[in-house]
């Protein structure tokens, strides 16, 4: 016997890991709402982050086991840079890459109708301004928005639910907050300014998927 088939053979007998092996490929698409940081210089004060915008993307994922998985993503989102204090406002338009790896835990088996489970993990994100920068940009004492671009590493946890449409398919909800500390050059604070916080991504994905 190899040592292959022997390590297989002890792996299922404590976790059910080799049998029980399953892939699933699919897409994603859904809304994010992001709760900004503070840009604040002396007694002014704005909020400082992106509006909310749109998201898809696809993910890879396995079951290791009955309740174990894990999945690795890839999401695009389309997001505006915002500063906003009271009626003032600037934006630029703006765009978001993450790719990231989560740890699935499910409350119930692969041939269950409707399995919820819980993620987390986490990755990078790229954030770009992809607009025109501004001579004459409102709230510039605070902020200026940047035709730049900025990797972030990113946290994720959530939880959602997959219901089953047949041996090969599946259909899933989930609701994601995606956390990066600030990207500091392509919302940069003023001179004499500093823009405290991280930023959260509050994502609701809906998405379907092949199981092989």
């Amino acid at each position: 016997m190899s040592r292959l088939t022997i390590l297989c053979v002890t792996l299922a007998a404590g976790a059910g890991i080799c049998p029980a092996q399953r892939w699933e490929f699919g897409g994603v698409g859904g809304a994010a709402v992001f709760r900004p940081a503070e840009a604040a210089a002396g007694s002014a004060t704005a909020d400082a982050g992106f509006a909310s915008g749109y998201v898809f993307g696809v993910y890879l994922g396995n079951n290791v086991n009955n309740y174990i998985g894990g999945e690795v993503r890839y999401l695009y989102g389309r997001s505006d840079l915002q500063l906003k204090s009271g009626a003032a406002k600037a934006t630029m338009s703006g765009v978001n890459h993450t790719a990231h790896y989560d740890v699935l835990v499910h409350f119930a088996k692969p041939d269950a109708p409707v399995r919820p489970f819980v993620a987390a993990g986490g990755g990078m994100r790229l954030y770009q301004g992809t607009g025109a920068e501004r001579a004459a940009q409102p709230l510039a004492n605070l902020g200026l928005l940047t035709h730049a671009s900025q990797w972030k590493p990113v946290v994720s946890f959530g939880g959602g639910v997959k219901v089953r449409l047949g041996a090969h398919a599946s259909l899933r909800a989930e609701f994601r907050d995606y956390l990066t500390p600030f990207p500091e050059k392509v919302i940069a604070p003023a001179p004499r300014a500093s823009i405290k916080g991280w930023l959260h991504g509050m994502t609701a994905l809906f998405g379907i998927g092949y199981v092989f």
